[in-house]
């Protein structure tokens, strides 16, 4: 399993870097750091409403996956 202490220090340069350049959208904000080089629209240009449904949606999914129960 990675190591969990990774995610906190990730998060908060991502804040910092999205505070500083507030009219990114998430997917673009993402797409610029990572300089891939390969072009993604549906990702560039996801609106961060429509990302935050999204987030929402796998969280639930998964956590159905991991107690079918809920």
């Amino acid at each position: 399993m990675r190591d969990k202490a990774r995610i906190k220090p990730m998060i908060e340069k991502l804040e910092q870097l999205w505070l500083d350049h507030p009219d990114f959208r998430l997917g673009q904000l993402l797409m610029v750091v990572a300089m891939t080089g390969e072009h993604n629209p549906k990702l560039f240009y996801l609106e961060d409403d429509r990302m935050l449904g999204l987030l929402e949606e796998r969280m639930e999914q998964l956590a159905k996956a991991r107690n079918p129960t809920l």
